[in-house]
C-alpha cells in the first residue's frame, strides 16, 4: 500500500492536479457516495491541460469544466496510477471525512450538551432563560473559541458560577477561583465573565448586561458579588456605631468633629454595625448634601449615608446591616428617573421609608427654582406610584441641591 501511495503522489501530487483533487475531495466529503459531479471554475491553463490528459479529451476545454466523479474514478483505475478515486484522495490528502455524518453527530452532541445544561440549573426560570439567550446568540461557541477550550468546559464553568448567584458579599475573585480554578476568570472583559454577567442581569431583572465599569459593579453588587472590597466605598456623616472597636471609635470621633468619613467594604464586612442610638438614619444620593451638612451643621448633623449615585456594594451592605441593627432608614434621591431607580433600589434592598420623596414633596419642590427637563427612560416609584405619575405629567427634574435648606433642617432636628 505504501508503494502504491508513493506512486500516486509521484504521478498526481503536483500543482497541475491540486485544484482537481481538492474539489473532488470536497464533493466526496460533503455528499459521500451520493456525490455525482463537481465543477472546476477559474482553472488555469495547466490545470485544464491536466484534466484533458487524464480524461483523454482531444481538446483542452475552456471556461468552467464539469467533471463526473464516476468517470474520474474509472479513468484513474485505467491509468498508470491503477487506483480508485477514494484511494487517490486519501493518498494525496489523508483519510476522507464524512462531513454530513460529522455534522449530524455534532448536532446530537450539542443537543445533549444543552439538555444537560438545562438539567444543571434545575427549576430556576431566570437561569433557563439565560441559557436560551446564550444558545440563541452563539455566545458559548465564541467564548470557547476565545479560550481555546471545548464548549462543554465553558458551559460547565459558567453554570457553576451562575448557580452560586445571588450570593451574600462574596468576592468576585473568590467566586471565580472556586468555580473555575482561576481567580481572574470572571474579570471584566473576560469571555467567561461576560457569560456569567448575563446570568447576573437575568437574576437581577436587568434588560441587558452593562458594558461600562460602574453599572457592571452595581449589577454584581445586586447579586451579592463584591468586585473589589477596597474600591467599593460609602460616604457617611454623623454615623455612630455601638461598641468600642476601632471602626466605632473612628466614627464616633468623626461625628463629634462633624467630619464626613469614607468606609470601604473591607472595613464594614463581617462587623457589628448596630447604630448608636438605634434611631433614624438619613440616606441621600448626592455628596453635595453631605458636604453642606458638614459645613453648616457639623456635629449637629443627624446620621447621614450617601449612595453617591448608584449605590455601591459597600453602601447597600452598610444600610442593610444598619437596618438589621435597629435603624429606621429614611431614603431619598433626586427627583429624576435615575433618582427613582436609586431610591427604589435602596428601599427594596435595605428597607426603610421615603425621606421627602413622595408625590406631595415633588409637587411642593417645583416652586424651588428652575428645573431641568426630565431625560431618559421613565422610572417607577412603588413606594408612592403617584410620584412617578406626577413627574411624567410635569416633565421637570428637581435635584437634592435645590432642596438643601429643607433637607438640612431635617438633619439638624432629626425629624421629617
Amino acid at each position: 500500500m505504501s508503494a502504491d501511495r508513493e506512486k500516486i503522489r509521484t504521478l498526481l501530487g503536483g500543482p497541475r492536479y491540486e485544484t482537481l483533487f481538492r474539489e473532488a475531495r470536497k464533493r466526496r466529503e460533503e455528499d459521500g457516495r451520493e456525490a455525482r459531479a463537481f465543477t472546476l471554475r477559474r482553472a488555469n491553463v495547466d490545470e485544464r491541460r491536466a484534466a484533458a490528459d487524464l480524461f483523454g479529451w482531444p481538446l483542452v476545454p475552456n471556461g468552467t469544466i464539469r467533471i463526473s466523479l464516476d468517470e474520474l474514478d474509472r479513468q484513474l483505475r485505467a491509468s498508470a496510477v491503477e487506483a480508485g478515486l477514494d484511494e487517490v484522495l486519501e493518498a494525496l490528502g489523508g483519510p476522507l471525512v464524512n462531513r454530513r455524518a460529522l455534522r449530524a453527530a455534532t448536532a446530537i452532541e450539542r443537543e445533549l450538551l444543552w439538555e444537560g445544561a438545562a438539567r444543571a440549573v434545575g427549576e430556576r426560570p431566570e437561569l433557563r432563560a439565560w441559557l436560551d439567550d446564550l444558545r440563541r446568540h452563539g455566545l458559548v461557541s465564541r467564548a470557547a473559541h476565545a479560550l481555546s477550550v471545548g464548549e462543554e468546559v465553558v458551559l460547565e464553568r459558567a453554570i457553576a458560577a451562575a448557580s452560586r448567584l445571588p450570593a451574600s458579599g462574596l468576592a468576585l475573585a473568590v467566586l471565580a477561583a472556586e468555580t473555575t480554578g482561576d481567580a481572574h476568570a470572571l474579570d471584566a472583559g473576560s469571555p467567561l465573565g461576560g457569560l456569567v454577567l448575563r446570568a447576573a442581569a437575568r437574576i437581577a431583572g436587568w434588560h441587558e448586561p452593562p458594558s461600562t465599569a460602574a453599572p457592571r459593579r452595581a449589577l454584581w453588587g445586586e447579586v451579592g458579588i463584591v468586585c473589589d472590597p477596597l474600591s467599593a466605598q460609602v460616604l457617611v456623616l454623623g454615623l455612630c456605631l455601638q461598641g468600642e472597636g476601632r471602626l466605632s471609635r473612628r466614627l464616633r470621633d468623626a461625628a463629634l468633629d462633624g467630619e464626613p468619613q469614607r468606609l470601604t467594604l473591607r472595613e464594614i464586612g463581617g462587623r457589628d454595625l448596630r447604630p448608636d442610638p438605634a434611631g433614624e438614619i438619613f440616606v441621600c444620593e448626592n455628596p453635595s448634601v453631605v458636604a453642606a451638612a458638614a459645613d453648616r451643621l457639623g456635629a449637629r448633623s443627624g446620621p447621614l449615608v450617601c449612595t453617591e449615585g448608584v449605590p455601591s456594594t459597600a453602601a447597600l451592605g452598610l444600610l442593610r446591616e444598619l437596618a438589621r441593627g435597629g435603624a429606621r432608614l429614611r431614603v431619598r434621591g433626586d427627583f429624576d428617573w435615575a433618582g427613582l431607580r436609586i431610591g427604589g433600589q435602596v428601599l427594596r434592598e435595605a428597607g426603610g421609608q421615603p425621606w421627602r420623596f413622595c408625590a406631595d414633596d415633588y409637587l411642593a419642590s417645583l416652586g424651588t427654582g428652575a428645573g431641568r427637563e426630565l431625560e431618559g427612560a421613565a422610572g417607577a416609584s412603588p413606594w408612592d406610584p403617584a410620584l412617578a405619575s406626577a413627574m411624567a405629567r410635569h416633565g421637570t427634574a428637581v435635584y437634592e441641591e435645590q432642596l438643601l435648606d429643607l433637607l438640612l433642617r431635617d438633619l439638624e432636628v432629626g425629624s421629617s
